[in-house]
């Protein structure tokens, strides 16, 4: 322990001590017969005088007054030191003897305390700890749940253990985006009732002990949304969030199909849906009615992909005799946004695709080879085909030649093809390589043979070979790229076999033709006879109806059902929708009729966004907006972004306008105050709203947490030099009281000059 007392000038107390040395062995030497009292007196005079010369401080403890300060904010209301008789123990055994005072604190302090036993509330939005100014130290009762000051006299914190762990349930938030609400609780007791308002299809809930997320689609004729738990524990203010439903936008909604829905719809025929992206920032929701993926351009489904996964849109796909396996959804963008899949999750059939490779498809034409186009196309085609199917594909001219053989769809589109040193050569042994398919495929799964081929060979018994391909499942389709002498065999054997012919003698044109007869080789998983729908989930509230024609279809691993219906004792999901990118798909494997039109636009309807800005909310226990704004690779800085921000009070309404300040390359950024009553918040660009949401009214701040504030304890017993005092601990605490430097120098030279002059006073009066 360091002593209390300290040197302003080392050096000259060295100096006096040495010359006090000095003066000492020159009596020793002379020896004057002094009296020995007077050189004792003269000697401890001249000490104290070298004492005062080095000028020593007294660093004396200024102990003084204790302010007790006792938090009754509500946050605190389960506290045992609210029992007045247990505060005043406890206050006891703490300060002892110490002096001390009692203030009481929320908002506001307050030396009186209030009236009742326990100790009531006091009225606060949030707890502010503020002292009395000159406190020498104080003992604080809290939870420690409010700012910590920069500074302070030595604070020693008594933790309340009725506040380690109280049972507390709050709506921690409820964050409405579009026509969904998100509502996360948290419960630190027993599972609590949960009751949801403006939801379609509400059902009280549920909330477990932890944290709980619950998500939901807002009723279409909602005006508000809102989350309350059952009663249940000390903090009911913070049991209820209430939010606007967002308010309808003015986007379009766009209908794509053979039917018009009515008002308040554009209708596309599928040809003519825009290619310019600029023009997907207009709907809310797109509808395809029963569209099939050819009759789309890659071009139109890419601008699809882009309206969903990145502007977040909305898109519905209903099913139909065009729509799904039917429509050829395998392969296209449709299939990747669907939440159905078009093809079953296991192979039903072998795919064979085999190409003419012999010398007369070395041939030029539109600068490539015959063979250049032939390989692309059925390169082209793997991705088309189901991705759980089997899979050959290869190359004959005198001999058959296997790229890949019976691996999955999936897998074989991972392969390098074709092969290195595959191209044409050698004459059409188009009889034999029949042959040698016949002979070496096992009957069991159904195949589809798509053969490329100018037919000039000779097939001596096209009846035979038909016959033998029959016993082994395989039907035979033919794309015809010339007009050779075996085409009328081929012909005897496609229409024995159950296959197709496409004739297509332009090699630029052999991708779409071969694409063309997969379809037709395609099952069509199309049902013709009435199946009983039952809806479920967000579409519950729809009346059943009989679907005909409907589509065979299959739920996709995280996507969410929305229909189904019993087909030979087997379920069938008919409906699903699930989240891709920033935007919704609802897919319905039938068409549903254009009166569910106004259903389904609202659960899968959402504002497009410019992708160029992107707005991330924090609706917390504080308003916080974030804007990304970078076009491409270029970060979009010195823009005009505001916040506009409106809040719904009982009798008026709040409206202000707010610049984001900008935080970094493209980045802007404000946080604000949660609003105590329903709002909306927009962000704006140049006049236009990017993005805007409905913001929940929220409790007051002092109600985000309850419980003790261990890290915010120790925080402030450490910045102020204090402690955090155990519970455990019933003796008085050892306060470290703050120091005052006092001078010893003027006493010290007191004392010592008058031990001198007693010294010499005895000298004189000596016989």
């Amino acid at each position: 322990m360091a002593l209390p007392i300290s040197l302003a000038s080392p050096a000259m107390l060295a100096i006096a001590l040495a010359g006090l040395a000095v003066a000492g062995l020159i009596l020793v030497l002379r020896r004057p017969g002094l009296p020995g009292a007077t050189v004792w007196l003269g000697g401890l005079g001249s000490l104290l005088l070298c004492l005062a010369a080095g000028g020593i401080i007294w660093q004396r403890p200024s102990a003084g007054e204790v302010a007790v300060m006792v938090d009754l904010s509500p946050s605190t209301r389960t506290a045992g030191y609210r029992n007045r008789a247990a505060l005043d123990k406890r206050i006891a055994s703490l300060l002892g003897t110490t002096p001390h005072r009692v203030y009481y604190f929320a908002q506001d302090v307050a030396q009186d305390a209030p009236a009742g036993d326990p100790l009531p509330d006091m009225p606060a939005e949030r707890t502010i700890y503020h002292p009395p100014a000159g406190t020498s130290a104080v003992l604080l009762f809290s939870d420690g749940r409010f700012e910590i000051p920069a500074s302070g006299s030595p604070t020693y914190i008594a933790p309340d253990p009725a506040l380690d762990a109280p049972i507390d349930a709050a709506i921690a938030s409820l964050e409405v985006r579009g026509r969904d609400v998100a509502v996360s609780v948290r419960n630190t007791g027993n599972p609590r009732r949960l009751i949801l308002d403006g939801i379609s299809g509400a059902a009280p809930a549920t909330a477990p002990a932890g944290n709980f997320v619950l998500a939901r689609s807002i009723d279409p004729h909602a005006a508000a949304v809102s989350a309350r738990l059952a009663p249940g524990d000390p903090w009911p203010e913070n049991d209820q969030l209430t939010a606007f439903a967002s308010p309808a936008g003015h986007s379009e909604r766009w209908w794509v199909g053979a039917t018009s829905p009515g008002e308040g719809w554009r209708t596309f025929a599928p040809g003519a849906l825009p290619t310019d992206a600029a023009a997907y920032l207009a709907p809310s929701v797109i509808v395809l009615e029963n569209v099939a993926a050819g009759d789309l351009s890659t071009l139109q489904q890419q601008r699809l992909r882009q309206y969903v996964r990145d502007l977040g849109g909305g898109l519905a796909i209903l099913g139909g005799d065009h729509a799904f396996a039917a429509g050829g959804y395998a392969g296209s963008a449709l299939e990747a946004l669907s939440p159905l899949a078009s093809t079953p999750p296991e192979p039903t059939t072998h795919w064979m695709l085999v190409a003419d490779s012999s010398g007369s498809m070395a041939q030029a034409e539109g600068g490539a080879s015959r063979w250049h186009y032939a390989a692309d196309a059925l390169v082209r085609l793997i991705p088309r085909l189901p991705p759980d199917d089997l899979l050959s594909v290869g190359n004959f001219s005198d001999r058959l030649t296997w790229w890949s053989a019976g691996k999955s769809v999936k897998q074989t589109a991972g392969l390098p093809l074709p092969p290195a040193g595959a191209g044409p050569h050698g004459p059409t042994n188009l009889d034999q390589v029949l042959k040698e398919i016949a002979e070496s495929s096992e009957p069991a799964l159904p195949k589809q043979l798509l053969l490329m081929t100018d037919a000039d060979a000779q097939i001596d018994d096209p009846a035979g070979l038909a016959l033998a391909l029959k016993k082994k499942n395989i039907h035979l389709h033919l794309l015809a790229i010339g007009e050779g002498s075996g085409l009328p065999a081929l012909r005897i054997i496609i229409g024995a076999t159950g296959g197709t012919i496409v004739s297509q003698l332009d090699p630029q044109k052999w991708t779409d033709a071969i694409q063309k007869l997969m379809r037709a080789a395609s099952p069509k998983l199309l049902g013709r006879g009435p199946l009983p729908i039952h809806f479920l989930g967000d579409l519950a509230s729809l009346q059943p109806m009989t679907a005909s024609p409907w589509n065979r279809t299959w739920l996709k691993s995280t996507a969410t059902p929305l229909a189904e219906a019993a087909q030979e004792s087997e379920r069938v999901v008919a409906g699903a929708r699930w989240n891709v990118g920033e935007g919704r798909v609802l897919a319905l494997a039938f068409d549903p009729g254009v009166s569910l039109s106004e259903a389904l636009a609202q659960l899968a309807g959402r504002p497009p966004r410019d992708p160029r800005y992107r707005v991330t909310w924090d609706t917390g226990t504080r308003l916080r907006v974030t804007v990304d704004a970078i076009d491409g690779t270029r970060y979009l800085n010195d823009e005009m972004i505001e916040l506009d921000f409106s809040e719904e009070a009982e009798s008026s309404t709040v409206a202000k306008s707010m610049a984001l300040p900008q935080t970094g390359p493209g980045r802007y950024e404000l946080s604000l105050a949660a609003p105590r009553s329903p709002a909306f918040a927009a962000v704006r660009v140049g006049g236009q709203t990017v993005d805007r949401i409905a913001v929940a009214g929220r409790y007051a701040p002092e109600f985000d947490a309850i419980g003790n504030d261990a890290e915010a304890m120790e925080k402030l017993a450490r910045r102020t030099g204090g402690q955090v005092i155990p519970f455990r601990q019933t003796w008085p605490i050892e306060f470290r009281w703050p120091q005052r430097p006092v001078s010893l120098t003027p006493v010290l030279a007191m004392i010592g000059g008058a031990l001198i002059a007693l010294a010499l006073v005895r000298w004189k009066l000596a016989p």
